[in-house]
């Protein structure tokens, strides 16, 4: 499926952000606010930051706000597909002739970088739309993050792990306190406690902001089931109410997710910034949860393929043990690519035990893993030309794992649903 011009136009210009050098700071995109009368300004918000979970725990929030009738902002990164898919309101992308209309209108602040582009798109987008609310996923999520140009009424921390250490930091405990300076001033929940971490975060967020974490506000247990899945059924208590369902997003991990999503909703419960949720708005909007590339199951010509963004160690731990829980362990075959900053080594080592045929494929990215270097992490492997080659190739009664990259992700789901 092709894009309209207008879409084109806006791929085009933002291509030229890319452009933009990153320098770590607020300046730029709080002087670029002002300049628009502050839209940020215009509505409460939750911020979610993370190594890793942050989009499925927005997602969870998001959702459950919508059904509790609220005109819910949803801000996230990075895409699959389209990049308009990053601002939705009310469930549904921003189209891409408004993100344009945007997107024009900061071409006069040739400082901002892609990000703060989109973030201040973001900001402007909600506030034009009145939204009753935003949940915004931050990027990097460190203090010079563009989202904490907003002081955000209620933020969530889903967990510290190794990642962009370019960044953040070379140890946990760097990237703890890049992550902690974000959480300032706030209500913040942590969706992981680690006793390890706990004085770095509690130093470097500031006397000021209230620390907890999401087993304080709601209970979200797993319950057994007769067979194993890769999905978890689970009985939760919050908000005087109880309830038990079935999470619909795929993966163990999606426990504590929701776990953190349901105490951030009871934050903005106790802030009164939202009405108290009924307990059919919360069974409903969990149900109508999406968040597409994450344990995703795609049926095509006749192929099943089980498409996963993990791209770090801990997210490919994640993944592995889920599917090792799902007791599909040797009944997988496997399409990897990835950066090449990630950790091949570690995440082969992983996938290895699980996966029958490998096949590694290039990524059209500058900063794409070399084609050789994939290859010897998976002996035996088959080299594919391309991603779309290495679908094409994929056997019909093997459920293929599609993972390594948000970035292969994408590229899989743009040709599965005919968008290549």
């Amino acid at each position: 499926m092709s894009r309209p011009p207008l879409a084109l136009e806006l791929d085009r210009l933002l291509a030229h952000r890319f452009e933009a050098r990153v320098v770590p700071g607020l300046e730029r995109i709080a002087g670029v606010l002002a300049e628009l009368g502050h839209p940020e300004h215009s509505f409460p918000s939750v911020l979610v930051l993370g190594t890793n979970g942050k989009g499925s725990t927005a997602a969870f929030l998001a959702s459950i706000l919508q059904s509790m009738g609220l005109r819910v902002g949803l801000y996230t990164s990075p895409h699959l597909v389209r990049v308009e898919e990053r601002i939705r309101i009310g469930g549904t992308p921003l189209p891409p002739e408004e993100l344009l209309v945007w997107v024009q209108r900061l071409s006069r602040f040739p400082e901002l970088s892609y990000f703060e582009t989109l973030t201040a798109a973001a900001f402007a987008a909600f506030a034009e739309n009145h939204v009753d609310i935003a949940v915004m996923e931050a990027g990097l999520g460190g203090r010079w993050d563009a989202t904490n140009a907003k002081a955000h009424e209620v933020a969530l921390l889903t967990n510290v792990g190794t990642d962009h250490q370019d960044w953040l930091g070379p140890t946990r405990a760097h990237i703890a306190a890049e992550k902690a300076a974000a959480l300032r001033g706030r209500e913040a929940i942590l969706g992981e406690w680690d006793p390890s971490l706990a004085e770095v975060i509690r130093t470097h967020a500031g006397p000021q902001t209230r620390i907890s974490r999401a087993s304080q506000w709601v209970t979200v247990e797993p319950l057994p089931t007769a067979q194993p899945s890769l999905f978890s059924t689970v009985r939760a208590h919050a908000f005087g109410e109880e309830w038990q369902l079935q999470l619909p997003l795929a993966g163990r991990f999606q426990v504590h997710n929701y776990r953190l999503a349901l105490a951030g909703l009871g934050a903005l419960d106790q802030l009164q910034l939202v009405p108290r949720p009924s307990r059919d708005a919360l069974i409903a909007g969990t149900l109508a949860t999406r968040w597409p590339g994450r344990l995703e199951e795609i049926r095509w010509q006749g192929r099943r393929f089980l498409l996963d963004g993990a791209h770090n160690l801990e997210a490919m731990t994640a993944l592995t043990q889920a599917l090792a829980a799902a007791g599909l362990a040797g009944k997988l075959d496997l399409v990897f690519s990835c950066l090449s900053d990630k950790p091949l080594a570690a995440m082969a080592e992983l996938l290895r035990p699980l996966v029958g045929e490998v096949q590694v494929t290039p990524l059209p990215s500058p900063r794409a893993r070399d084609l050789e270097e994939l290859a010897r992490a998976f002996p035996g492997c088959r080299v594919a030309a391309s991603v779309a080659e290495a679908l094409e190739a994929a056997a019909p009664h093997r459920l293929t794992l599609v993972t390594g990259s948000l970035r292969l992700v994408g590229e899989a789901l743009s040709f599965l649903r005919g968008q290549a």
